[in-house]
């Protein structure tokens, strides 16, 4: 009678974990690429975020009438105030509109302290760490009613605003217009990198 062998050869031990390993390596692969999705889609959206609350404060700034200094009305726009550090800009001289100078300042926040060591240049600028708190304004005729300067951002983070007023004139030094850079800031989730956008304002005296 003939015998038929069964060929009963399979995976070995050596082969399947060399396999399981192979699959571990592209699923961390594939998991890592996840992570870095999602850090990247976060910090675009606290990009857009802070985009956002920089239109809403410029058009919030731009709806505000306009106000002359030494009128007496109180506005944030109010800005012939020896106590706080302000810009005069005329023909003769306008350094606001150049790059970095200390119109658009916000100072030297840090990660543990984003609202510390803030320029003192600013007119309006966050003093509490929480969510929807109003600004504080800095000089004499402050308003009863303020914006709000600390927004809530994405991972724990927050977005911050601060406003510096200058008062433009001509060459006779008569008031002619106001100028009020509004600045942004954040720290960046999983960065950590301090990021800045500044907005300028000009409010013509009509």
């Amino acid at each position: 009678m003939e015998e038929f062998k069964f060929n009963s050869k399979g995976f070995t031990l050596i082969e399947l974990l060399i396999g399981m390993l192979i699959v571990l390596v592209v699923m961390i692969g594939l998991l890592k690429g996840i992570l870095e999705y999602n850090k990247f889609t976060t910090r675009a959206k606290m990009k857009d975020r802070a985009t956002e609350i920089a239109r809403q404060f410029t058009a919030y700034i731009e709806n505000l009438p306009y106000t002359s200094d030494g009128s007496g009305v109180r506005s944030i726009l109010y800005a012939n105030n020896s106590a706080w550090n302000n810009v005069t800009c005329s023909s003769n001289s306008c350094s606001f509109f150049e790059t970095h100078t200390e119109f658009y300042e916000i100072g030297s926040p840090t990660l543990s302290n984003p609202i510390g060591n803030l320029s003192s240049n600013l007119r309006l600028y966050p003093s509490v760490n929480t969510p929807q708190s109003q600004c504080s304004c800095r000089g004499d005729s402050c308003p009863a009613s303020l914006p709000v300067c600390t927004y809530e951002g994405f991972s724990g983070r927050r977005i911050y605003t601060g406003v510096n007023v200058a008062k433009i004139v001509d060459d006779y030094g008569r008031e002619t217009g106001k100028a009020a850079s509004v600045m942004i800031w954040y720290f960046e989730p999983f960065t950590n990198e301090l990021k800045r956008m500044t907005t300028l304002v000009i409010k013509e005296k009509r």
